[in-house]
């Protein structure tokens, strides 16, 4: 290996470093997640526009559904959450659901339950005056992420509009560099497009959780198309996708009934842990590697790098591969 791209595979290397360690993994997959998608919109509409108008449309186009898209769930939460006839119906379900379980649990596990709706929000002041500090701080947090995936937007959508076919004529560590992250989009993108089958496994399964076994046993689940909805697009996202779209469904679960709560919360952990095997096969089927290859890699970014690492592994790992293949190593 010659000295420059040996250099080109250090900078990378450390780059993704600093993409673990400062956990940017969230704002690193946002641009490269615009980027591809502004790319593949720009590219299909070449054939009837130039080239650069074609890439200017397919940015403003992006801007607007994702426009459309926050605005969409902001008026969801807004009309569902917001209502004052919705949390009152909600805080009596809550009430029923406490009495429920007090008279169906053991009283060893009673004793950790508070009474009624009244002791719950005193138990949630306690909690919110004794960590208050760290929720504030996690709430800084939460927006300090935000505003980065707001400009890594804005980053990917400004290099969908760049031409990048005279990286031939560049320097030698430009076009070395230019090949190291062609590599990494690429397996960015087979990565991404592995969850979109990964995320309609598990919307049928969820589907036919709230729409067939649910109506088939007398319940009747509010949202059940939205919650559907919530699942698909959530699932885009890997791992995290799961979290957000399970958190939604055992919410408004509870405001059903004690026992359909626990049945969601069983079904979603089924489901969880299912979706591990689910993601190594698909996503290395894509990347031409085994399922206990991918499955190996995520458990030891997990255990290095804790959740960024998980998100990472898989994309790390085709990379890696694929610079290997590359070199005729393997």
């Amino acid at each position: 290996m010659d000295k420059i791209k040996l250099a080109s595979h250090v900078i990378i290397a450390l780059l993704i470093f600093a993409v673990l360690i400062l956990n940017l993994v969230p704002v690193a997959f946002s641009g490269m997640l615009i980027y591809l998608l502004t790319d593949a919109l720009g590219a299909r509409l070449r054939s009837h526009v130039p080239e650069k108008n074609a890439r200017i449309i397919a940015a403003v186009v992006l801007v607007l559904l994702i426009i459309a898209l926050i605005s969409s769930v902001m008026l969801f939460l807004s009309t569902t959450l917001g209502s004052e006839e919705n949390l009152r119906g909600f805080t009596t379900k809550i009430g029923e659901i406490l009495f429920d379980l007090h008279r169906k649990l053991p009283p060893a596990l009673v004793a950790y339950l508070p009474e009624t709706v009244l002791n719950l929000k005193e138990s949630f002041a306690v909690l919110l005056s004794e960590h208050g500090k760290e929720i504030g701080n996690a709430g800084k947090e939460s927006l300090h992420t935000l505003a980065h995936v707001i400009i890594a937007v804005a980053i990917g959508i400004i290099l969908s509009m760049e031409n990048f076919t005279s990286i031939t004529k560049s320097r030698p560590l430009a076009f070395a560099l230019h090949e190291r992250m062609s590599l990494i989009t690429k397996a960015f993108s087979n990565v991404v497009f592995a969850q979109v089958k990964i995320s309609g496994i598990n919307t049928i399964l969820t589907s036919i959780f709230l729409l067939v076994v649910l109506p088939f046993a007398g319940i009747h689940m509010p949202y059940r198309e939205t919650l559907v909805l919530i699942t698909f697009l959530a699932g885009l996202i890997p791992v995290l996708g799961n979290l957000i779209s399970n958190t939604c469904i055992v919410v408004i679960s509870i405001g059903v009934s004690f026992n359909v709560t626990i049945s969601a919360l069983i079904f979603l952990v089924c489901i969880h842990k299912l979706e591990y095997f689910i993601n190594a096969k698909i996503v290395g089927t894509r990347i031409q590697a085994k399922a206990w290859e991918l499955l190996l890699a995520m458990l030891v970014m997990e255990s290095i790098f804790g959740l960024s690492g998980l998100l990472m592994g898989p994309i790390l790992y085709a990379y890696i591969k694929s610079e290997l293949i590359k070199s005729n190593l393997i």
